[in-house]
């Protein structure tokens, strides 16, 4: 697997990803026997007890070995399923923020809509509210230069 285990309490990097540690090639029964040879000149027969415990020895490492193999697929797996559970929640989570921000911005640019709807109803309102001042301030314009034309006329004749 090629991602890296981490610690979970300080987050420190325990195995980093495709790195496996070298296997522990266990000395041979042969190889133990040749040794002691070498080191202690003295020979030692297969039948040898401590030879046994030895193999015995040997046998339990290579079961803890695969115990442990085990058991660090099975953390791996544990570890992906919990990972993948977390990012779905945290995904549901931005939906739903998402969801909620689409919904107030939308909720912002009605209201803001209404106000502006509003504020040009006033606009219209003022508007016609000038418009009749203008009429009657026309009218009376007109009204006054018809009398200045009708006296002056009056005066010229």
């Amino acid at each position: 697997m090629d991602t890296p285990i981490f610690d979970p309490e300080t987050g420190e990097v325990l195995q980093a990803g495709g790195d496996t540690p070298p296997a522990m090639q266990a000395m041979s029964l042969d190889e133990a026997r040749a040794m002691l040879v070498r080191a202690h000149g003295v020979a030692v027969s297969s039948d040898d007890p401590i030879l046994m415990l030895v193999s015995l020895h040997q046998g339990f490492i290579a079961d803890y070995e695969a115990m442990l193999k085990r058991h660090d697929g099975a953390i791996r797996g544990f570890l992906g399923a919990t990972g993948e559970a977390c990012a779905e929640a945290v995904e549901n989570v931005l939906a739903s923020l998402k969801d909620k921000t689409v919904k107030a911005s939308i909720d912002n640019a009605f209201a803001l809509v209404e106000r502006q709807a509003v504020t040009m109803e006033q606009l219209r309102a003022e508007l016609r509210r000038h418009r009749r001042v203008h009429i009657v301030l026309t009218v009376l314009t007109l009204l006054g230069a018809g009398l200045v034309a009708g006296t002056l006329t009056l005066f010229i004749r």
